[in-house]
Order: C-alpha cells, then sequence, then structure tokens
C-alpha cells in the first residue's frame, strides 16, 4: 500500500490551513473582546501542535483536555490534530473519579484545563498525566498557555497522517451511567463535517454559534463544518437568554444550534421583543423533541428555518435530519432522512431490514461510524451484529421514507401489556402551556409491571397542579399512556450536554409506588 504523506492525506488540521490559503483575513473566531481571523487561527494553531512536537510527543500520543468553549479550547484542538495526536475531550461536568478513569484508560500525557476546573485538584492531576497546561481567562491564568504559543513557530507541521488513524476518542455521555471510550478517525470526522455544510444549508457568509460545549461531539463537527467554509463563528461561554440575544443582534448571528429548551427560554423571554433576531435564517436542535407551540413560535418571531439533526457519538453526527420542509407538517417524533453519507435501516432481532411501519432498532453503514470502543472488543463487535451499526434506539419509516423516532429500547416503558413510548408521553408534556421541562421513567409497580410516571418543571411563576397535568394528558393520549403519577421539579438531572439523566430518575425514585402501596 502506497504511505500515506502530505500529498494525499485526510487530516482534521488541513481544513483550517485550507480556509485560510483562500480567506486569510476573514474572521473565523469571536470570542468575548477577542477576534481571530482564520490566518492568525491557524498560525495559532500551527504553534501549539510545533510546541507539542518541540516537547518530544510522538504521533498517536494523546492530549486530554478538560474546558468550556473558548478560543485557546478551539486553537488546542486543531493543534492536537496538526502535530498527529489524539484528542481526548473531558465533560468538565463529570465526577473526578470518572476524570481520573478517563485519563488512566487513554493513558494521557498531557492535559489542558481551564483554570476553574483545576482549583484544588491541581496536584491531583499533575500525578495523573505527566504534563499539566492551565487555560484561563485573565491575564495571569492564561500565561501559561500564551507561553506554550510563543515556544512553538508558524511552520504548517510535516505530520503523515493515515485516513483511519486515530483522531479522538470521545466518552459517551453517562445517560446510561457508565461512560465508553469511542476511537474516532480523521476521515469519519473530515467526511461527516463536510455533509453537515450541504444537510445543514451552511453558508460562507454565516454566522453561527457555538453555545452547546464544543468538547461535545455535536458541536464539534458543526465547528468543523463552518471552518471548512470559512464562515465566522460566535463562541458563547455560557448560555443565558438574554446575553444570546444581545449576541444575535450586535453580531448579526444567521446560524445557531441550541437545546429545545434554550429555544425556549429566549422565545418566551420577556425582553425578546427588545432585541432584533432578524438575521437568523436557519435554527438546528437536537438532543430533544421540540414540542409543536415552540416550533411555530420560533419560524414565527425569527422568520427562520428550523430543522432536527441527530446522532450519537459512535456516529459522528449527523446521522440524520428532518429538514425544515417538514417541520410542520409532519407530527411526532421525526428524525427525518438519513445524511447523505449514511446508510440507515430499521432491523429486527434476527437481522432482518424491515419496511414501512414496521418498528425495529435504528441501524447504520458509513465512513462516520466509530472505529470501535476503547479496550472493549466485546461491546464493539455486540454494536456490530449483521454487518450493521446498532444504536439502540427503535424507529420505523414511515408511507414518505422519513423516519420515525419510536424510543430508546431502554426506554420503552412496559405497563399492563402495553408499550409505551416515553418521548410520545414528554411531547405531550412539552405542549403544556405551564410546562417547562419534562420526563418520563417507567417506574416498578405491583400492578402495572412498570407505572408511566412524569417528571415536570413547571415554567417560572406558574401554577400547575397534578390533576391539571393529568386531565391534559388524557385529553391527548391513550388511557395506557397517561402517567399515573406527576412529580415536580425545579430542575432535571442532566449531563452538560443537555441530556436528560434517566438513569439517576430511575434510581432515586425507583421505590416510588411501593412507598405508596
Amino acid at each position: 500500500m502506497e504511505p500515506v504523506t502530505m500529498i494525499n492525506r485526510v487530516a482534521i488540521g488541513d481544513i483550517i490551513r485550507r480556509t485560510a490559503s483562500r480567506l486569510p483575513e476573514k474572521t473565523a473566531l469571536v470570542d468575548r473582546d477577542k477576534r481571530l481571523t482564520y490566518r492568525e487561527l491557524n498560525e495559532e494553531s500551527n504553534r501549539f501542535a510545533n510546541y507539542l512536537i518541540g516537547l518530544g510527543f510522538q504521533k498517536g500520543e494523546t492530549v486530554a483536555t478538560i474546558c468550556a468553549n473558548s478560543w485557546q479550547f478551539v486553537t488546542a484542538i486543531f493543534g492536537i490534530a496538526k502535530a498527529g495526536l489524539v484528542w481526548v475531550p473531558i465533560n468538565p461536568g463529570v465526577s473526578f473519579n470518572e476524570k481520573a478513569y478517563i485519563l488512566s484508560e487513554v493513558r494521557a500525557r498531557m492535559l489542558i484545563c481551564d483554570q476553574l476546573f483545576v482549583q484544588d485538584k491541581k496536584e491531583e492531576l499533575s500525578t495523573m498525566c505527566p504534563e499539566l497546561l492551565v487555560i484561563g481567562q485573565t491575564a495571569v491564568e492564561a500565561e501559561q498557555f500564551e507561553f506554550a504559543l510563543k515556544m512553538g513557530d508558524t511552520r504548517e507541521p510535516e505530520v503523515e497522517v493515515g485516513d483511519r488513524d486515530i483522531a479522538q476518542i470521545m466518552f459517551t455521555s453517562g445517560t446510561t451511567g457508565t461512560p465508553k471510550g469511542v476511537i474516532v478517525s480523521h476521515l469519519s470526522v473530515f467526511i461527516a463535517s463536510l455533509a453537515n455544510v450541504i444537510e445543514a444549508n451552511m453558508r460562507k457568509e454565516d454566522v453561527a454559534t457555538a453555545i452547546m460545549p464544543i468538547f461535545h461531539c455535536a458541536q464539534h463537527t458543526l465547528v468543523t463544518s463552518f471552518f471548512h467554509l470559512g464562515a465566522t463563528l460566535v463562541i458563547i461561554p455560557a448560555f443565558e437568554p438574554e446575553s444570546l440575544l444581545k449576541t444575535i443582534e450586535s453580531e448579526k448571528v444567521t446560524w445557531m444550534f441550541a437545546l429545545p429548551i434554550m429555544y425556549r427560554a429566549i422565545l418566551f423571554h420577556p425582553k425578546l421583543k427588545q432585541f432584533d433576531t432578524s438575521s437568523l435564517r436557519y435554527c438546528l436542535y437536537a438532543m430533544a423533541p421540540m414540542d409543536s407551540k415552540t416550533l411555530e413560535r420560533g419560524i414565527e418571531e425569527f422568520g427562520a428555518e428550523f430543522a432536527l439533526g441527530t446522532g450519537q457519538t459512535e456516529m459522528y453526527p449527523a446521522t440524520l435530519v428532518f429538514k425544515p420542509e417538514y417541520q410542520l407538517s409532519k407530527k411526532g417524533p421525526y428524525w427525518g432522512v438519513p445524511s447523505l453519507i449514511n446508510d440507515t435501516a430499521v432491523m429486527d432481532v434476527e437481522g432482518n431490514l424491515l419496511g414501512p411501519g414496521m418498528v425495529g432498532e435504528i441501524v447504520h453503514r458509513g465512513p462516520n461510524v466509530m472505529s470501535g470502543y476503547l479496550n472493549n472488543d466485546e461491546e464493539t463487535e455486540r454494536s456490530r451484529q449483521f454487518g450493521w451499526h446498532h444504536t439502540g434506539d427503535l424507529g420505523h419509516w414511515d408511507e414518505d421514507g422519513l423516519l420515525v423516532f419510536v424510543d430508546r429500547k431502554k426506554d420503552m416503558i412496559k405497563t399492563g401489556g402495553e408499550n409505551v413510548a416515553s418521548i410520545l408521553v414528554e411531547q405531550t408534556l412539552l405542549s403544556h402551556e405551564k410546562v417547562a421541562n419534562a420526563v418520563v421513567v417507567g417506574l416498578p409497580h405491583e400492578r402495572w409491571t412498570e407505572a408511566v410516571t412524569a417528571f415536570v418543571v413547571p415554567k417560572p411563576e406558574m401554577d400547575v397542579t397534578k390533576e391539571e397535568i393529568i386531565t391534559y394528558c388524557k385529553e391527548h393520549l391513550g388511557s395506557f399512556q397517561v402517567p399515573k403519577e406527576v412529580v415536580f421539579m425545579e430542575q432535571l438531572p442532566m449531563t452538560t450536554t443537555g441530556k436528560i439523566q434517566k438513569h439517576v430518575i430511575r434510581e432515586k425514585y425507583s421505590g416510588l409506588y411501593l412507598v405508596k402501596e
């Protein structure tokens, strides 16, 4: 086989180099008062890559990060890629024990960490990694990272990178309790991010947001997509509705990616009308369904197209897109059509592919499928039965060839001999005018086996009763789908990427009906 060289390599680091050669003075990043052109972003990333190489890092060694969104973080990510190293993003929100587990699993040689997340753990973290590099926002805290940049030069590092060389090891979000290391290649990220440009109607002229954490695959792939194009990316360090509305107005944001709960927060914000949001043209959402009231209000208020993108850490997103033309005409938990790089099918337990209307597991094939789980060959093989990647999600095709999501296999509630899709009940709850957020799980029950149970977060300063919720559900759902109990909460347990941790609720409330009996 011909060796991979700079002539024919597929490498994530090349993306900003190519864009910098076309659009050197175009603004690439906006981070509060800091603005970087593509030339500057490429040069800074080269500096960091050469700094790492100068420390003696060898191709394939791992560099972990515990960082919030910032221009330094983006620079480090692309510097790691340019040096031929493996990036291991760690969610700052996980426990210290989980951080330590990940660092041990990947044998990280360096940890890049925000000052905010180091705090009193600096000494312990230092014992886990030979190198600890701190990023910060103040001049003093930023000194170490700035020094690292000055130590490297701006020349493009010449590193041989193979298509299937490991680019990243991303750990699953822990919504099931146990994170797994997912091995992702340069090719997977490169191809998926190019496909997103087409599937999500991105343009070179766009000013896009990075609201979601860049350590997550969904936001990272979109950052990479916009860098392919030469668009401008506005980094949002933390979500706050009024601050985001100010940024949309001041930066004339055209393209936004956020969670449904975030869209609800800004669309129903009392000061919404005080800000000019007319620049918005495309709003992507993910992680959870968008209730029809929020969707209709968003389209009306912003005059923008809305779309849903789905994927998972094991299938570099997006894998399916529920496009703008279907948002109001197709009701229900739709995931839409496969990305142009994916084969998608619905499969039964014996490996047979199913036709329209038949419920089975959603499976995929494509270049964005993970290379495998880290140190877990058995789980890798289990995910690849019958020659397809198995998602653990249930769905079916509709008559027009769109995929309808039914539920996660583990979230399907078996109650009184009936199957209840938790997501259907959740969508109903979210359409209630007094509900800000909701989740539905099945809890052990002597009579029903599992009882449909709703956990509801009311909208601020709104009084809502259990009876109101039950009555509303009876009007919109079948009798067996109506929650047996409603538990009101101030907030739901979530990962920092906005996924509700159902396993936490199941564990905490497992005895709810046993107590009642």
